[in-house]
């Protein structure tokens, strides 16, 4: 995607340039803005163009009175494509006293008393650059202020516009008139702040003359926790006819860091320049300072010196000076990321909480959204901020915004803080502030994608962003001699914190016992614990690490064992053993302190043990080395679990296979033999383990009978037996006690008493089956009894009816409405206890329920509703 930044910027600076050393050229007014308006653009819109400019006395103090001006040209950020595009161009120049601009708006007035000094062709460059123009009339300026006039004619045109650099300081400084027709305007009443900078070329009349054309501090609010000096860089530029040569160059600090340093610049050529760095220059005092390089003084004294505002401050860091805005920068309709690079040295653990920015007041950035952006110094977003929407009451002074995390560690690297602007394809908008400075670092800012990538650095013409970022900082582990927190008994703790700051306080069990600059601590010998921790700083911001607990290690004792069998040898520190008893050394720990071992050594003796083991015909037994098959008894020597030798005697047993023949009748479906399932009457063989672990082999006589199945089923009184039809026996049995009952031996029953009874059936073939146990309960109840015994539920119902029985099983049951109509009838199978039958298509009104138990039958109404 590729990024369009628009500027709108005040300049407050002019530009002195070296044309030849025979000549100088200064730009003037000097500035940053851009026209496309108010100088012949090359297109067909200016096709006619007059306009006149003041240029003030303070904009040309680089020019001595009396000096004759040889050449006036203009500064172009961008040509007029496509080319060539030009015509003829016509320009005035008029010394002045007035410090704004008083011309009249009709033209001829406004030339009447200006000289004529080109009157020829201009021919618009196809990108930005310079064009100057050689006086045919020479012209001598006298000191004061300048109006500056041209009046073009095009014949050749391009239709993209050339743009000019100019200056928007003075209201009213241009007046002027285009138009696209060939006939030159009479009047010239347009009026604008904007004017195109001019280049004015005059010989060069110093001999000695030097200028400071740069100047700045790392930054106009210095963070001092993460630097205790800081750099200062300055450019000298030699403006003379010749070389000069020892210059002295003078850096002074004043306020909250007084300080003064010299440097020497051996030589400079004509027309040449010279970069200092001003080195360590101390920021250790929280405050302002004034810093400010200057030169002896020469035969132009105006330029021999620039200064710097700076703030040293704890938390914060930015390349403003001061909250004076010098003009907007923003991205106009479209969007993009523009943020401001800071570097991080130090490794303690530092966090961006937020980010301000200074709104200009310009009447379109009210309305608009953005976003704060952190990114690392390969521009991967790292946090932002909530979305900023920008109100007419944010504009004009600095509006803090904090990161959505504001606790990612950025130390030890460069990362970068701004924001992201939305676009606004409707009106373009600038909600960036700037302020100049006669030294910009061109990688001070960058601008990116939407969602970070690679950086494209903003170079140094657009001034200093105004985007601040505010720090926080965390914690850090000291490093110190301890071996994990420990140190041997009467040895001393040495305490190394990272090198680099201004002062260092120890603090020893909460007790500072060193405060200065010495970045090393190192205690007496210890004989006890203790806690310590390190207060650094920078000047006057301290910042703590965390407190360590630091435990003392005594001579450790450890008490061993180990066996020494007849004939051996035991080595034990330096000493080598041969019988048991007790030892003593002293040897160096894993952490270096004293380690007393006590040993206790045991004469250990040899063992014997005896096996008794079995094993089948055709296997085989494993004794040492021996792989034994026969039976007897054998000996091996094996080493024992202290390591002597251990002599095992082995007897060793044969053992034979077995074999077994089984008989067995069965009243089963499937019978289960071994790893077979078997379901038919036969002779079967099957291999199992038999108690010495050999084969044996096991041959089955199975004789298979079907298995019976009884059930007993209760019809009011009497209890019919239905099943097997091969059941030839029968006995009936009290449920409740388990007892046959005398006589009850045929296939039904009918007990004398209400209970639970169950039948017990028997086959020709022996297989014998007991059944389930029913119920009787209805001995002895009446018509009467049973209404009580019968509950209908719910009533009134709405989706389903549920009818409980407490006596005897319901049988059937028929639900009629009042007319007697049969709405519902079903036969219950084998009777039941409770019915529930649905209800949802029944109309609402009065039912009957007639139910029909063994107990008798019995009508229940309910309401369908």
């Amino acid at each position: 995607m590729k990024r369009k930044l628009l500027v709108l910027m005040i300049p407050v600076l002019g530009a002195f340039f070296g044309h030849s050393q025979a000549e100088l050229t200064i730009v003037a007014p000097a500035g940053a803005s851009t026209t496309g308006l108010r100088a012949p653009n090359g297109t067909a819109a200016h096709t006619t163009m007059r306009g006149v400019i003041i240029v003030t006395a303070a904009e040309l103090a680089a020019i001595p009175g009396g000096t004759t001006l040889t050449k006036l040209g203009f500064v172009l950020t961008a040509g007029s494509t496509p080319g060539p595009a030009g015509g003829n161009i016509q320009m005035y120049l008029e010394n002045t006293a007035d410090v704004t601009n008083l011309k009249s708006t009709t033209w001829a007035t406004t030339v009447s008393t200006m000289t004529s000094v080109y009157n020829g062709g201009y021919t618009l460059p196809t990108a930005a650059g310079t064009v100057d123009f050689t006086l045919t009339t020479p012209f001598v300026y006298t000191g004061g202020s300048l109006y500056v006039a041209y009046d073009y004619l095009g014949s050749t045109f391009g239709t993209t516009g050339a743009v000019y650099s100019a200056n928007s300081l003075l209201p009213g400084g241009w007046k002027g008139q285009v138009d696209p027709t060939t006939t030159p305007p009479a009047t010239i009443p347009l009026s604008s702040a904007f004017r195109p900078n001019i280049r004015f070329t005059f010989g060069n009349p110093f001999t000695n003359e030097l200028n400071v054309t740069g100047m700045a501090g790392e930054t106009g609010i210095f963070n001092n926790t993460i630097k205790t000096t800081q750099s200062v860089t300055s450019i000298i530029s030699n403006t003379s006819q010749g070389t000069l040569t020892n210059i002295p160059v003078t850096l002074d600090v004043t306020g909250a860091n007084p300080y003064t340093v010299t440097q020497t610049i051996p030589s400079i050529a004509a027309g040449g320049t010279s970069t200092l760095l001003f080195n360590n220059v101390p920021t250790g005092t929280l405050g302002t300072q004034t810093l400010t390089v200057s030169l002896p003084a020469d035969q132009n004294n105006t330029n021999n010196s620039r200064t710097f505002t700076q703030k040293v401050q704890c938390d914060t860091i930015s390349y403003a000076q001061s909250p004076v805005q010098s003009g907007a920068v923003g991205f106009n309709t479209g969007a993009g990321l523009i943020a401001n690079k800071f570097t991080i040295p130090n490794t303690i653990e530092t966090f961006v909480k937020s980010v301000s920015n200074y709104f200009p007041i310009t009447a379109n950035n009210a309305g608009n959204t953005m976003k704060g952006i952190l990114l690392d110094g390969n521009g991967v977003i790292l946090d932002s901020t909530a979305v900023i929407n920008v109100t007419a009451g944010m504009l004009g002074t600095k509006q803090n915004f904090d990161f959505i995390n504001g606790a990612i560690d950025v130390s030890g690297g460069d990362i970068y803080v701004g924001f992201r602007q939305d676009a606004n394809a409707a009106v373009g908008y600038f909600p960036f502030a700037n302020q100049n400075n006669s030294y910009v670092d061109p990688n001070a800012a960058a601008t990116f994608n939407l969602f970070g990538g690679g950086t494209s650095p903003l170079g140094s013409g657009l001034g200093y962003m105004m985007i601040e970022a505010t720090l926080t900082f965390g914690t850090f582990d000291a490093p110190n001699s301890s071996t994990n927190g420990t140190v041997c008994a009467n040895s001393t703790l040495t305490i190394s914190p990272q090198t680099g700051y201004s002062n260092y306080n120890f603090f020893i069990n909460g007790t500072s016992v060193q405060n200065g600059p010495l970045d090393t601590y190192t205690t007496a010998p210890l004989t006890a614990g203790l806690t310590f921790n390190v207060d650094i700083t920078n000047g006057s911001c301290p910042v703590s690490s965390n407190v360590e607990t630091i435990s003392i290690v005594s001579a450790l004792v450890n008490n061993i064992s180990a066996g020494i069998c007849p004939g051996q040898t035991y080595t034990f520190g330096s000493q080598t053993l041969s019988a048991g008893g007790s030892y003593s050394d002293t040897l160096p720990s894993a952490g270096g302190c004293d380690s007393i071992i006590n040993l206790t050594l045991a004469s250990l003796q040899p063992t014997s043990s005896t096996l008794n083991v079995g094993i089948c015909q055709g296997d085989t037994y494993t004794l040492g080395s021996q792989t034994l098959s026969t039976a007897g008894t054998y000996t091996e020597i094996i080493p024992n679990a202290a390591g002597c030798d251990s002599t095992v005697t082995l007897n060793l047993t044969v053992n034979s296979p077995s074999a077994t023949s089984l008989s067995l009748i069965v009243c089963e479906n499937v019978y289960v033999f071994g790893t077979q399932t078997l379901n038919t009457t036969g002779i079967y063989t099957e291999t199992f383990t038999n108690v010495a672990g050999c084969d044996s082999v096991v041959t089955l006589d199975l004789t298979m009978n079907p298995p019976v199945s009884l059930t007993a089923i209760a019809s009011g009184v009497t209890i019919n037996a239905s099943g097997s039809a091969s059941i030839n026996t029968f006995q009936w049995i009290d449920c409740a006690t388990g007892d046959p009952i005398a006589g009850a031996t045929s296939s039904s029953f009918s007990p004398t008493a209400n209970g639970s009874y169950a039948v017990i059936g028997t086959n020709p073939a022996g297989c014998v089956e007991t059944s389930n146990c029913a119920t009787v309960s209805t001995i002895g109840i009446g018509e009467l009894s049973l209404d009580a015994l019968i509950s209908v539920y719910p009533n009134p119902a709405t989706t389903t009816v549920n009818a409980v029985s407490n006596g005897g099983d319901i049988q059937s049951y028929t639900v009629v409405d009042v007319s007697g109509k049969v709405i519902l009838s079903e036969i219950v199978d084998g009777g039941t206890k409770e019915i529930e039958f649905s209800v949802q298509n029944f109309e609402n009104g009065a039912y009957i329920l007639e139910l029909k138990t063994i107990a008798g039958t019995i009508a229940k109404p309910f309401v369908k509703k």
